[in-house]
């Protein structure tokens, strides 16, 4: 009776968190749609680049939060800057390995959804 009550509690208890884990890494609508938006401008505008590019942003929130992906998308980004403002980006060790790490991760989730 006693192993019964414990797998009873233990299976509440797993139903209970899973939902919370699955949505983990759940990102807003609007940061997918800009992204898939952005990649179908870089990649391609057909509709075969609309699976393409949902499926790259969904790789990379299987491996990043919302707040990394943000933080180490916008350092990418602001590393194209000219100047000054974009040589703060360019210029720490920090920065360049939170590039290297959204690169890399890009990179792979790229292979994984067959774009070139």
């Amino acid at each position: 009776m006693k192993s019964h009550r414990f797998h009873t509690i233990a299976a509440t208890l797993a139903a209970l968190i899973t939902p919370g884990i699955a949505l983990a890494h759940d990102y807003p609508t609007t940061s997918r749609v800009e992204f898939a938006l952005e990649c179908m401008q870089t990649y391609g505008t057909s509709q075969e680049y609309i699976y393409k590019c949902s499926c790259l942003i969904d790789e990379i929130a299987a491996k990043l939060s919302h707040d990394d992906y943000v933080e180490l998308s916008s350092f990418s980004r602001a590393q194209a800057m000219t100047g000054e403002r974009g040589g703060m980006f360019r210029g720490t060790d920090q920065t360049k390995d939170a590039i290297k790490k959204y690169l890399g991760i890009v990179n792979e989730s790229k292979k994984r959804c067959f774009i070139k």
